[in-house]
């Protein structure tokens, strides 16, 4: 399968994701944002993947070509019924596109934190009711989409999950994040500093804390990725 992933800096990749790209055989093509965002065409693509970013849904006005990010978005999910997986930008992007509504969090979410799954969800199979997840967001899904089903939630975000019809999910936190994914965000200016500021010296653990957490975050993301997977040959 051919698979776009459109991400926001060149180290804000598809992390853990990408082995199991590599082992199913897809063809993976990278759309680095703003840079490359002009020159898609979704007709060379099965599915499409948006990844997260420092830009807010909103600011579409002052930064023109996040406003050409939301009509790739659009005319993947709604004109040509792409399979769509979208990460914490990339969910609130899916919200906006859907007609739901994306504003200012009450309360921040970062680090490493728990959510708690709605039901029993199919993108959440066979992992516990509640699971640890890297979060990093000080926006959030306010009001649903039409037709959106919540998948998962927490006591600061009630949206943490979603799907929307049979081929469209998404997740506010960073499903993507594995401990060799965040020195990679260590290498863009500022993060580590940024991350420090924000939850003080909860970051001296943060590395250690998320390899004591990869089996449970390899089975959040393995569900994830066989459910939108699925939504290939539906």
């Amino acid at each position: 399968m051919r698979i776009l992933v459109i991400q926001h800096s060149d180290q804000e990749h598809a992390g853990g994701f990408r082995p199991m790209f590599a082992s199913d055989g897809h063809e993976i093509s990278v759309c680095v944002a703003p840079r490359d965002i002009g020159d898609v065409d979704l007709g060379a693509f099965d599915g499409l993947w948006v990844l997260g970013g420092p830009m807010q849904v909103w600011q579409s006005a002052e930064l023109p070509w996040l406003g050409r990010e939301i009509e790739v978005i659009r005319h993947a999910v709604l004109d040509r019924k792409m399979p769509y997986f979208g990460v914490c930008l990339g969910h609130q992007l899916l919200a906006h596109v859907l007609g739901g509504k994306v504003g200012q969090a009450a309360e921040s979410e970062i680090g490493l934190l728990h959510v708690t799954k709605s039901g029993e969800p199919p993108m959440f199979s066979g992992i516990a009711e509640q699971f640890p997840c890297f979060q990093w967001h000080s926006a959030e899904v306010s009001r649903l989409p039409d037709g959106a089903e919540i998948t998962a939630g927490s006591k600061q975000c009630a949206v943490q999950a979603m799907t929307w019809g049979k081929t469209a999910s998404s997740v506010q936190f960073h499903a993507e994040l594995d401990a060799a994914t965040l020195a990679d965000w260590y290498d863009i200016d500022g993060c580590e500093e940024v991350l420090r500021q924000e939850i003080g010296n909860a970051a001296d653990h943060v590395f250690d804390n998320l390899a004591a957490a990869e089996a449970d975050l390899s089975r959040m993301r393995s569900g994830l990725y066989q459910h939108w997977l699925a939504g290939l040959t539906r």
